[in-house]
């Protein structure tokens, strides 16, 4: 917990627009990753294995407390709701790869646009103690969420096709940051406690499918 608390002080100092590079640079991180814990060894499985537990801890004894005391049960349907969009990306995603269908490409890449914009405007308009540990949370969810996308883009489409989705959901997560404000309204504390809720649902997401995805495309 100490070395946890250490890591979100040392992001409270450092200027949103960095984080949001951050978040960016973990994006594309993430198909190294993935060639990284296929070759196996210990130090990329102790890496992942790091990620995981840092994001847990951040959930179970920051987040998901602050979220309940704001919203009380609203929090719970949020987070289900945030926990139900990634898999409707995985499908549309799957389902556009496996049959060229055009209107679930449309809809994957609109869905991919409206994470990566909220992560973009989470990034953005959080501040305290709760904002700066969603944006580290933020920051190491990304790790996963590039390493997701190329394990479903890169088999089918290839590596252009691959690198392209990425770049255009750190293109949609700078757009989400510059228009935070209109994305979420003057009301920048109920609207910030309402997306927190949504985006701690789909980092719950990432961290049960987790290894599930991986023994699958391993």
């Amino acid at each position: 917990m100490k070395y946890i608390s250490v890591k979100v002080a040392a992001l409270q100092v450092l200027p949103e627009s960095f984080v949001l590079l951050l978040s960016i640079v973990s994006l594309f991180i993430g198909p190294a990753l993935y060639l990284w814990l296929r070759k196996g060894g210990f130090v990329a499985k102790a890496f992942d294995s790091v990620i995981v537990v840092v994001l847990i801890v951040l959930m179970a004894f920051l987040l998901i407390p602050e979220s309940w005391a704001e919203l009380g049960y609203w929090s719970v349907a949020l987070m289900f709701a945030g926990y139900l969009l990634p898999g409707l990306l995985e499908s549309l995603i799957k389902k556009a790869a496996h049959t060229l269908h055009l209107i679930s490409l449309m809809l994957a890449l609109a869905g991919l646009a409206l994470h990566a914009m909220l992560d973009g405007a989470a990034l953005m308009i959080g501040n305290g103690s709760a904002g700066n540990s969603l944006g580290l949370a933020i920051v190491l969810h990304r790790f996963g969420v590039g390493l997701m996308l190329w394990m479903m883009v890169q088999p089918i489409f290839g590596k252009r096709v691959a690198f392209g989705v990425l770049g255009f959901v750190g293109l949609a997560t700078v757009a989400g940051y510059l228009l935070s404000e209109t994305i979420l309204g003057l009301e920048g504390d109920h609207a910030m406690s309402v997306l927190q809720a949504v985006i701690i649902g789909m980092i719950v997401h990432s961290l049960i499918h987790r290894s599930h995805g991986e023994s699958h495309h391993h």
